[in-house]
């Protein structure tokens, strides 16, 4: 009861707050009497369960997260973009290893989580539907409930294949052995519960940053039908927020930068996740920032060189390798997309922002030199590639970040990936036609670079799409899903050895004891190197996680497993 009553004032002091501040209260451990006769508590309620939702950041699972992804590292580290720099990280020791089980999951598991949403989710509507409150809250209410549920489903499908499909509220007096659902019916039971909730959902325009919109409910949709190889749905669904009635003034962000230093709001951000400190955060700041900005942690997702040789070069809009590029090896960081510097430190980075707790206010990647970078030498905190993550470092955690305590919003889904997702499944759908070049090189026009060339082929157009999701969408999580989608996550992961890049002093130039820190490229040679240790073994399983063991000894009808476990 004293809970209850603590609750309540929590509403009514915060009424005319923002509805976010309520995001992570434990509304679904209130008594459903009144709740659903109660429109700001419904709405609190409604705030709790879209908490569920995950951040991308992970960062410790973030505070008040319910164990989505429990690991410090950017996922990217179990891909071909980085590596963590600590051996106990699960990306390390699990995943990369090739050693994920129906025991141990190396934090991708997301199974418990899930249902646990889903019932939540299943038992609001069910409580909606008796309520008496006016039928447009109801409604609205409702649709962003089944947006919360479609959305886990999307993430449990991707993950896992054939998965129990569960809609209504379950009771002891009925069968709780659920079998699994064909990922198809699953997929169909998505675009259902997207479309339907686009009626009841309010434009983005209309409603605070953060907040289920029926933009948010497209692009999800467009995403799950793309994930299914629905080219043609998947396509359409895109093309509403393009060119369509549905766009509600959403565009791309000039500065690439600032798009990933947003609190929230960005024009081009369609459906985020908001932090609140203390009561809601991430930890990205004290896990991914350089060492000589902070006093411990940090530097756990390093991209790794064959990231860094994705990027362009500025002027041709050729790749590296290309010897009409333009590309220097001897001046490598000199010229490259503008995405580059955006997402990437590399050394001579500039973090002037921020002061630094010693030296220069420069990225120090140099070769054994007690730095950022690696080597023997190197700081136990330190890059282990030579890089380190830019994108969504925020100069405003200051100096020595705290945990829980960064503020920058996770972009779950923004206009450029709709954008792909449109040039992508049309590509597929109808090949290669003057609406997917307007998409891609939107895209490349806000990075400074040459458009495509025409007369790409079908298969042309498919690699410069892949490409361009490479770059475009580094580090935001779908790097992991691309690979295994497109069915090319063995053949580019199986085997695959990380480098990084040795940056050390040309002979004559300057010494430690002359100069400490030494950033002029033509003074310095760079060499890339194998990072011990890193080496991934991607089996024929991974393309699906295994459905946790506990789970399948609770519940015999989830047998058989997935191939391979």
């Amino acid at each position: 009861m004293k809970k209850i009553l603590y609750f309540l004032v929590i509403v009514f002091i915060t009424a005319g707050c923002d509805d976010d501040f309520l995001d992570r209260q434990p509304l679904d451990k209130i008594s459903s009497a009144g709740v659903f006769e109660d429109a700001n508590l419904l709405q609190a309620y409604m705030n709790s369960l879209q908490g569920r939702l995950p951040y991308g950041f992970h960062g410790d699972g973030a505070v008040g997260s319910d164990g989505y992804g429990q690991y410090p590292c950017m996922i990217a580290a179990m891909t071909d973009e980085a590596r963590s720099k600590s051996g106990w990280v699960e990306n390390n020791s699990v995943i990369i290893k090739g050693a994920i089980t129906p025991t141990k999951s190396g934090g991708l598991d997301l199974w418990n989580s899930a249902y646990r949403t889903i019932r939540i989710a299943n038992d609001m509507l069910v409580g909606i539907e008796g309520s008496s409150l006016e039928e447009a809250l109801k409604n609205n209410i409702a649709a962003k409930a089944r947006y919360v549920r479609a959305f886990t489903y999307f993430d449990l499908v991707r993950r896992y294949g054939d998965v129990p499909l569960i809609e209504q509220p379950q009771s002891l007096e009925e069968d709780l052995l659920v079998a699994r659902t064909p990922k198809a019916e699953v997929y169909d039971f998505i675009y259902r519960e997207l479309t339907d909730a686009v009626t009841h959902l309010n434009n983005k325009s209309e409603e605070a940053a953060g907040t289920i919109t029926k933009q948010a409910a497209i692009a999800i949709n467009a995403r799950a039908m793309l994930y299914a190889g629905r080219w043609t749905q998947a396509a359409s669904l895109a093309n509403q927020l393009i060119s369509g009635d549905l766009n509600d003034g959403i565009k791309l962000e000039p500065d690439y930068r600032a798009l990933f230093l947003s609190y929230g709001g960005n024009t081009e951000t369609i459906m985020e996740k908001i932090p609140m400190p203390p009561l809601s955060g991430h930890s990205f700041g004290i896990y991914n920032w350089p060492v000589r900005w902070r006093s411990d942690w940090g530097g756990q997702t390093d991209p790794t060189q064959e990231l860094v040789d994705s990027y362009e070069m500025a002027s041709t809009g050729l790749p590296i390798s290309d010897p009409a590029s333009g590309y220097n090896p001897d001046r490598p960081y000199d010229g490259r997309d503008k995405r580059f510097y955006a997402s990437i430190f590399y050394h001579g980075s500039e973090f002037s922002e921020v002061a630094p707790a010693s030296g220069e206010p420069f990225i120090d990647m140099e070769w054994n030199n007690f730095n950022e970078g690696p080597g023997d030498k190197k700081h136990g905190a330190a890059s282990i590639t030579g890089y380190l993550v830019k994108k969504f470092v925020d100069p405003n955690d200051g100096f020595n970040p705290k945990r829980y305590e960064s503020k920058v919003s996770w972009q779950e889904v923004r206009f450029a990936e709709v954008l792909l997702i449109y040039a992508e499944a049309e590509n597929e759908a109808n090949g290669p036609g003057e609406k997917v070049y307007q998409a891609i090189n939107s895209i490349r026009q806000r990075a400074e670079l040459p458009s495509l060339p025409e007369g790409l082929s079908k298969d042309e157009m498919r690699e410069r799409i892949r490409q361009e999701r490479k770059i475009e969408l580094v580090f935001e999580n779908h790097r992991w899903f691309d690979l295994i989608r497109w069915g090319i996550a063995e053949e580019v992961l199986n085997g695959y050895v990380p480098h990084g890049i040795k940056v050390e002093r040309k002979p004559g130039a300057p010494t430690h004891e002359e100069k400490p820190q030494l950033f002029e490229q033509d003074m310095l040679t760079f060499t890339p190197f194998e990072v011990l240790g890193r080496t991934q073994v991607f089996p024929a399983s991974h393309n699906l996680m295994p459905i946790p063991q506990k789970e399948i000894d609770k519940n015999p009808n989830l047998k058989p497993n997935n191939p391979g476990y």
